[in-house]
């Protein structure tokens, strides 16, 4: 036996049956170098660990990654460690940015709907601004991986259903007090247990009570209401109501009181915030992680459209528009400045209330799927820059996801209209579909309208601002139990952000007792296809088991999934380092002008 075999074998004595059973899968060409890298980091493996055990053990080479030891940045990335960043994104610098004093200006349309509330954010502006100051245990990467940020280490029991997260030393918020064990207990259990559960607070998957327990000052446990090997990532910026904040702020916790202080452990300190027209940051001198690149202040400026914000760019106002339209992004590419776009898993759920007739029988929604040209709207509404939806949300680039489990369902109005027919409505019928302003979604409603006068049905349109319409549109509001009518009519389209892992999209939309169930549809064989998935931790079976999943959804159609969207930024030509993600967070923490 040699040093390399010995050492395998001492790793291999010292893992969890989870661990030796993904080393046991990479080690047999199961699943790819890239997959075992992933997989590892999430269930807490150690980078050099997963690092040495992907040379000894073999694999197919893919997604060949650099694991510095020592280093908290996940393997393959280019982000800097210690940042709030977005590590592994499109946009790494070719040259080092130069140091020295800057200011960059930033255009957000539309601006954040609801306050800079840890409790009550819902928005991709407000999410993108609540990063800036505070900073999630973990960072879900644009690559699927789980990057360490304020947690350096992880690991679960062998059931899955209790983890238990280790803090980064040296950690403090702004006004230097040092971040401890009892802060993220206070962060989890306060909004939960004081009644303040946030709009993500079903995706957190934690018991009510006692989420998570004080071990020590670097150690704080989580006890799940149901066994989930991707826990790590529902700590992550993936859960946007999940920033980490102080014990003493959830002590006096009233909605609107984070904008008094916008305390937290992230690299910007805010001087100035004025909803509807700007925010302001300047750098955080005394940051825990090294942000010696980082710009001297931030100038954040908001939009009601993004019209207004592109000519302001056209006049040399702004530097960076870290999420813009494709249209839009054309336009200012062809007047020099520079674009990027990262592939995601956002998308849009075109819902149909199945407790109702005529959508309670699926025979309509089934019509309703049938009457969309997807990779017209592909085209049309994005420019290329998506691909195609299959009426489930599990996105293609997912690793469990099944490619034969169904066929790629297309345009189809004969069968649409026999549907209908069969269903009892063949001469048509009328509903409302409503939906908020938001990137392309109002000319997606204005398609859709136009699609199903092709079947004599007549759509009603209403588009609000997306207050309004999370507000008196869609689920009742707060989202602290299964989601009951509300303002949900008949049909609307809603956004689902970017995630690293597909279970968000599998749980509060679908669940019988989900709390973002806008279709109202209910499964038990759904529910439970559910638990078992994300109580697998192996990756054949949740492969198999999102196959049955994909299969049930298309049939079912509780909603349409028409496509998912590459996410686009601008910047202009001599602007270098943006970091984003497909969630919607943004980091110019290593980012900076080039002359």
């Amino acid at each position: 036996m040699n040093d390399k075999q010995r050492r395998v074998d001492a790793i291999r004595r010292r893992s969890s049956h989870i661990e030796n059973h993904i080393i046991d899968e990479y080690s047999a060409g199961k699943i790819s170098r890239r997959d075992f890298i992933r997989r590892g980091t999430i269930i807490g493996m150690s980078l050099p660990a997963l690092g040495f055990l992907a040379a000894a053990c073999g694999g197919d080479g893919e997604g060949t990654t650099t694991v510095a030891p020592g280093t908290t940045g996940a393997p393959g990335t280019t982000g800097a460690p210690g940042t709030t960043g977005a590590p592994g994104t499109t946009a790494a610098p070719t040259t080092a940015p130069p140091a020295g004093p800057a200011t960059v200006r930033i255009g957000v349309a539309p601006g954040p709907a609801v306050g800079i509330d840890p409790v009550l954010i819902n928005d991709e502006a407000g999410l993108s601004l609540l990063g800036q100051t505070a900073q999630y245990l973990t960072f879900s990467d644009s690559e699927l991986n789980v990057v360490p940020v304020l947690a350096e280490s992880w690991e679960s029991n062998d059931t899955l259903d209790v983890w238990t997260f280790t803090l980064r030393e040296g950690v403090t918020f702004h006004d230097g007090t040092p971040l401890t064990a009892a802060d993220v207990a206070a962060t989890f259990n306060g909004p939960i247990g004081t009644g303040n559960a946030g709009s993500a607070y079903e995706t957190y998957g934690v018991e009510a009570e006692n989420a998570a327990v004080v071990v020590d000052d670097r150690t704080v446990q989580f006890t799940l209401a149901r066994p989930n090997g991707a826990f790590p990532f529902f700590v992550s910026s993936d859960n946007y109501n999940a920033v980490i904040l102080p014990a003493s702020f959830w002590e006096t916790y009233d909605a609107g009181t984070y904008e008094q202080s916008f305390i937290g452990t992230g690299p910007w300190l805010n001087e100035s915030y004025e909803p509807g027209v700007s925010a302001v940051y300047t750098k955080n001198p005394n940051y825990w992680g090294d942000n010696s690149n980082q710009p001297d202040r931030m100038e954040v400026a908001f939009f009601g459209d993004e019209s207004a914000m592109i000519t302001q760019f056209q006049g040399g106002l702004l530097d960076v528009l870290y999420r813009v339209s494709f249209s839009n992004a054309e336009t200012l590419e062809s007047g020099g400045a520079t674009t990027q776009s990262v592939p995601t898993a956002q998308h849009r759920q075109i819902y149909m209330d199945a407790s109702q007739p005529p959508f309670g029988d699926k025979r309509v929604r089934q019509a309703m799927a049938l009457m969309l040209d997807r990779p017209l709207l592909v085209q049309g509404l994005l420019g290329g820059f998506g691909i195609v939806g299959n009426d489930h949300p599990i996105w293609e680039v997912f690793p469990m996801f099944d490619p034969a489990a169904v066929t790629q369902r297309e345009a189809d109005l004969a069968t649409a209209q026999s549907l209908l027919e069969a269903a009892g409505v063949g001469g048509g019928f009328s509903a409302a579909l409503d939906t908020l302003q938001f990137a392309e979604m109002e000319d997606l409603a204005q398609l859709v309208q136009a699609s199903a006068a092709q079947l004599n049905v007549d759509l009603t349109v209403g588009v609000y601002d997306s207050g309004t319409y999370y507000q008196d549109y869609w689920c009742s509001f707060p989202y602290e139990g299964p989601c009951t009518p509300g303002g949900v009519q008949s049909m609307g389209i809603v956004n689902y952000g970017h995630r690293g892992v597909p279970n968000v999209y599998m749980g509060a939309p679908l669940l019988s007792d989900g709390q973002w169930n806008a279709s109202h549809w209910v499964n038990s064989d759904y529910d439970q296809l559910f638990a078992d998935f994300t109580a697998a931790p192996d990756l054949d079976v949740q492969r198999q088991l999102a196959g049955q999943i994909q299969a049930m959804l298309w049939d079912e159609v509780p909603f349409i999934v028409p496509y998912f969207i590459d996410f686009i930024s601008v910047t202009v030509p001599n602007f270098q380092g943006l970091q984003v993600t497909g969630m919607g967070h943004y980091d110019i923490t290593n980012a900076g002008f080039t002359g």
